[in-house]
């Protein structure tokens, strides 16, 4: 079959309506990570297993896609990275490492120390200069056409500040607050 050109339009807003799910499922993982969720255990694992399968499979599709369309299959696994892959698992030895990183914990095994050395040298990711803008510009869009005032009071306050401005300008552009579903 001859190479494509361009992305097929039913592909390329399946792309979308795909990203803006998985960003949906992720901030909901935020959602329930605030200080007072009692759902911290459960749903944060629920909402990212939803985001990995919703970006499989707008993996899949793109793949099947770009197979179609003559690229040979072991390049299509390339660009899949599937070497790389790592199934999905309960409780991993890296997570749990991750995890001791992250609380500080010595290293149990020489080979992780140099992840503890990189996650106690970066900056802190919470930080609101970091990751404060997207997360205030999802929590917007989620919340721009709510009729709950009370919808930005479980954020921090930097983060619900800016989520709120946001809110305001998209509620007076209708056109930017409407995200195609």
């Amino acid at each position: 079959m001859r190479e494509r050109d361009t992305m097929p339009e039913p592909l390329r807003r399946a792309v979308r309506h795909l990203i803006m799910e998985a960003l949906h499922s992720l901030q909901e993982v935020m959602a329930h990570t605030q200080p007072d969720s009692r759902d911290w255990r459960r749903m944060p694992l629920y909402r990212v297993t939803d985001a990995i399968d919703t970006l499989s499979l707008l993996a899949a599709a793109q793949a099947a896609c770009v197979a179609e369309s003559g690229t040979p299959e072991r390049e299509v696994e390339g660009f899949l990275q599937l070497e790389q892959q790592i199934p999905r698992a309960v409780h991993t030895q890296e997570g749990q490492e991750y995890l001791d990183a992250l609380l500080g914990r010595p290293a149990k095994d020489p080979a992780t120390a140099t992840l503890t050395t990189l996650i106690n040298n970066r900056n802190d990711p919470t930080a609101p200069d970091e990751y404060g803008d997207t997360e205030a510009v999802l929590y917007a869009l989620q919340y721009a056409r709510s009729e709950e005032p009370a919808a930005f009071d479980r954020l921090p306050p930097a983060i619900a500040d800016r989520a709120r401005r946001i809110a305001a300008i998209l509620a007076e552009e209708p056109a930017l607050a409407a995200v195609p579903a």
